[in-house]
């Protein structure tokens, strides 16, 4: 687990790492060590947040900013792992939060830790995970269900989200299909296109419609696999 601490009160963040190296060696012949990095100022985490799975936060002597901040931050980024609220002058319980915030009071105790991070552990395995989509402009981050396909055209692909928005990305579909083919609904209809099953609305002939309205001629064996997807993903619409 690759963990990250964002404190602004340098006494307390030297004592959480030292708590954590603790847990470390304690957890690892069981679920493995715990990597901590720790930060002084919300500004050096955010700027490679997506690579952590579990945030403690405690922003309270930085002027303008707030932990809540910090989680509101990251939550834009398209970060949804698990952040561990640290309470000390901030009591952070009745704070506009999301349902993945977690509560540890400082001075921190053990035992205290330990269950936290048992929780966030459990949040961590049953969020779903994350696809990286980097623009020129910029990278945001998105889930399975969240793609209906992706064309190419001059090198480049076009992503269209659920949503409606279009995502241009400097990749072909063969390599951005080597990214998502641990997804079984993703399948390409032809060597330029990238199709997300989930959102076909019906398949005629020789030809699938998606839910935007969006057509894709399909034959051969990539028809009765993409009829397969199909049916397989019917009883989750």
């Amino acid at each position: 687990m690759h963990i990250a601490i964002c404190d602004d009160n340098i006494a307390d963040r030297k004592q959480l790492e030292r708590l954590l190296k603790r847990e470390s060696d304690k957890r690892n012949a069981v679920s493995g060590v715990l990597y901590v990095d720790s930060y002084g100022h919300p500004q050096n985490l955010l700027k490679n947040s997506m690579q952590y799975d579990v945030f403690f936060i405690d922003i309270c002597r930085t002027e303008g900013l707030t932990g809540v901040d910090v989680v509101n931050s990251l939550t834009s980024l398209g970060n949804c792992s698990p952040v561990i609220m640290c309470s000390s002058i901030c009591n952070y319980h009745e704070a506009p939060l999301p349902e993945r915030a977690l509560f540890l009071d400082k001075p921190i105790k053990v035992e205290a830790l330990s269950a936290v991070l048992d929780a966030a552990q459990k949040i961590k395995d049953s969020s779903e995970p994350v696809i990286e989509l980097r623009e020129d402009k910029g990278t945001c981050y998105v889930t399975e269900p969240d793609i209906l396909y992706g064309i190419e055209e001059n090198r480049h692909l076009t992503i269209t989200l659920k949503n409606g928005r279009k995502v241009i990305l400097n990749t072909t579909a063969s390599n951005f299909f080597s990214q998502v083919e641990n997804y079984s609904s993703f399948f390409s209809p032809n060597i330029r296109t990238i199709v997300n099953g989930r959102h076909v609305r019906h398949i005629r002939l020789f030809t699938l419609t998606m839910c935007d309205g969006a057509q894709f001629k399909c034959f051969g064996r990539i028809l009765s696999y993409a009829k397969q997807i199909y049916a397989d993903l019917a009883a989750e619409r």
